[in-house]
């Protein structure tokens, strides 16, 4: 096995749990190196937590690692290797949950990417990271950016070895680990060189750790008795709530822990069994909403969960329980508070997913033919996009339109040489000027595009009804019963849109086609991963004009964005929508129109952007009441 050593701080005041440990782990040669993305060759687990079934406990840890990029530059044929020649290497720290060897091809069943650091030096240098890491989980080395598989590395090394004199010597090999093993180390392109790897951890900030003194306040076991576990669940009631407890709530839990303590239980499994029982009550699981205006306490967790996803903090508990919370000065202050907190970034990423259904991206993988899309982690990739996007034009508080018009995005190197922009280098994601440019707005961001398409190929009829659902507010009926679907209502026909064209005949499908097609046919230049293209795989030319139902014609999809954009109030409708059902966990009915109207209305004034609309939302009467 590979040598480690491990050392503990020794206290007579912590428990073996909370040791911090010190672990070292150096591969039995001077170093290893990492080929590929995937399974063997593309990760390096860390043996002594594997050992013990990844760390101990969840807490902060440190991770350490020397490492160094090795022949960044090759002089292997194109397709040989699928990373970039000459990029820097990324080496990704993540945790997994391992079952089964280390040294295995899998048997992860969930990893946390932890970070990403680019190297360029081929002279080793310590990295260091320092973060969250749960109970079980196990640190990891991997070469992000790796070539895809090292099998497949090998296999077509083979090919090459008779041109390939560092190759060749291998050939007289039988095909197996051996020669697979020999043609990695004679192997003359990217590799990340690791020679050690240091965790420590976990770091405690102050004793009793924080997750204890939310549970026990100040208690010790010396203070436990009736009276003061009955203070301690009613307190905590309180809090997982985010109310005071009614009597009918917290006098069954009261009355069954001091049963068990009549009976001898022991006052802390008592009160642990009190800590249980409240965490499955109602009154944390779900919110209470009586009907009419929202009280304090109710409007506090609505907002809190609206724009944090989680409970409130202290500061919006105690302005609740004063009763001030509905006044407008003071919830405008907090509204604002919330959204400059880092806890806001929860609902931008998950606002987004659930407005533009970004889950479909992981669930309709592209198809493998799309390499770049797995080689430069474009899915994730395009999601911070859209992500940074939305929270741009929320904490500057731009005007709605620029959702459809903005002449920037932000990207990353990946990124930007996926929608052909020269001159962006770097994994860090920055603000791009995007002038003349075939992006723009939300339209042109992969991630939209991407999760409109199927993964392997696009069609005006989806991408249509898509833009049409999440920019205006239309989703068409289902067609008619005894309409005929389009493939044998077509034959003979050459192009989609010749296909189409033949469907809308039908005065039945008209109706709906020609609201939703041209919106599908305006993106056509764009793939299913969204990058752009000027002739289908058949090599028939892309075709991206249109026209709309109200007559108006475009060529392309600038020009279509330019239409879209006319149709400013339409958006701005279509958000509010999306926006309020968002925050009130609900679908919207005819009682809310008023509502939306008002508020439509107020966005009009030229001054007002996207924090502006969340404000009206949060003090709109629909919003303040059940």
């Amino acid at each position: 096995k590979s040598p480690f050593y491990f050392q503990g701080k020794e206290s007579k005041n912590l428990p073996k749990l909370f040791l911090t440990g010190r672990f070292r782990f150096v591969p039995e040669t001077p170093y290893t190196d990492l080929y590929g993305r995937h399974y063997r060759g593309g990760h390096l687990g860390f043996l002594p937590l594997y050992e013990q079934g990844g760390v101990p406990q969840s807490g902060q840890y440190t991770i350490r690692v020397r490492a160094a990029a090795i022949d960044r530059t090759h002089t292997y044929p194109n397709g040989i290797i699928t990373s970039r020649n000459g990029d820097p290497l990324v080496l990704e720290l993540a945790s997994v949950d391992r079952r089964g060897s280390v040294t295995s091809a899998g048997n992860v069943r969930k990893m946390v990417s932890l970070s990403t650091h680019e190297l360029t030096e081929t002279e080793p240098t310590w990295i260091e990271w320092t973060g969250y890491i749960e109970k079980g989980y196990e640190p990891e080395v991997r070469f992000r950016n790796g070539t895809i598989s090292a099998k497949n590395l090998v296999f077509k090394l083979g090919r090459l070895a008779q041109d390939r004199p560092e190759i060749k010597p291998f050939l007289h090999l039988k095909p197996g680990n051996e020669r697979g093993h020999g043609m990695l180390r004679a192997y003359q392109g990217p590799k990340l060189r690791v020679w050690e790897i240091q965790v420590e951890g976990p770091h405690l900030p102050s004793w009793p750790p924080q997750g204890h003194q939310l549970l026990y306040d100040d208690l010790t076991p010396a203070d436990l008795n009736k009276k003061t576990i009955h203070e301690r669940l009613i307190d905590f009631a309180h809090q997982a709530f985010r109310r005071p407890p009614t009597k009918g709530e917290i006098k069954p839990i009261l009355t069954l822990v001091s049963a068990k303590l009549d009976s001898g239980t022991n006052p802390l499994k008592a009160l642990q069994l009190g800590f249980q029982t409240i965490l499955c009550a109602p009154g944390f699981l779900y919110l209470k909403e009586d009907e009419g205006n929202l009280n304090p306490n109710a409007l506090a967790s609505r907002l809190s969960y609206f724009l944090w996803s989680s409970m409130p903090d202290d500061e919006l508990i105690q302005i609740a329980q004063s009763k001030s919370l509905n006044e407008p000065e003071i919830l405008h202050a907090q509204v604002d508070r919330m959204l400059d907190h880092p806890k806001a970034q929860r609902f931008v990423r998950n606002f987004i997913r659930v407005w533009l259904e970004l889950d479909n991206i992981g669930r309709m993988p592209p198809s493998p033919d799309f390499r770049n899309y797995y080689r430069d982690d474009l899915g994730t990739a395009m999601q911070i996009e859209t992500e940074h996007f939305f929270s741009h034009l929320l904490h500057q508080n731009l005007p709605l339109k620029e959702f459809l018009t903005a002449d920037f995005s932000f990207l990353n190197r990946e990124l930007a040489k996926h929608y052909g922009i020269s001159g962006i280098e770097g994994s860090h994601f920055r603000k791009v000027t995007l002038p003349n440019s075939t992006r723009g707005g939300i339209l042109g961001h992969g991630s939209f595009l991407t999760a409109s398409a199927n993964g392997v190929d696009t069609s005006p009829v989806i991408r249509g009804i898509y833009v049409m659902n999440k920019l205006l507010d239309y989703t068409p009926p289902p067609p008619p019963d005894d309409v005929p679907e389009i493939e044998p209502d077509v034959r003979g026909t050459i192009t989609l849109r010749q296909q189409l064209i033949k469907h809308r005949a039908d005065p039945s499908c008209a109706q709906c086609h020609d609201k939703i097609d041209p919106a599908g046919f305006a993106l056509e230049n764009y793939d299913a991963i969204g990058s752009w293209r000027d002739y289908y795989p058949d090599k028939l030319p892309v075709d991206a004009s249109g026209k709309l139902d109200n007559g108006e014609t475009f060529d392309n999809a600038s020009n279509f964005r330019q239409l879209l954009a006319t149709r400013e109030k339409s958006f701005t409708r279509c958000l509010t929508k999306k926006l309020l059902t968002y925050a009130l966990g609900r679908e919207l009915n005819s009682n809310d129109r008023p509502t939306i109207d008002h508020i439509c209305e107020e966005m009009a004034q030229p001054k007002n952007g996207l924090r502006d609309l969340i404000q009206y939302i949060i003090t709109s009467k629909t919003f303040l009441k059940n």
